[in-house]
């Protein structure tokens, strides 16, 4: 899934900082997210799918990501 983010992103010129700064979360904390270091609540990954959509006319939903919550 972080590929698939990562290119949405790069389709727009942004990258993965830029998705952390408009969430209001560090770099580190979706890094650490994406890479299944950390579980995220739901709430983080709400607000990750209504930014990367935002940001780049994707339309990833809560489902996609699944395996990344508590």
């Amino acid at each position: 899934m972080k590929d698939e983010i990562k290119k949405a992103l790069k389709t727009k010129r942004y990258k993965l900082y830029h998705l952390a700064d408009q969430m209001g979360y560090t770099k580190a904390h979706l890094y650490n997210v994406l890479n299944k270091k950390h579980k995220a609540p739901k709430q983080f990954i709400f607000t990750l799918c209504a930014c990367i959509n935002e940001m780049t006319g994707s339309t990833f939903t809560t489902e996609d990501f699944k395996e990344y919550t508590q």
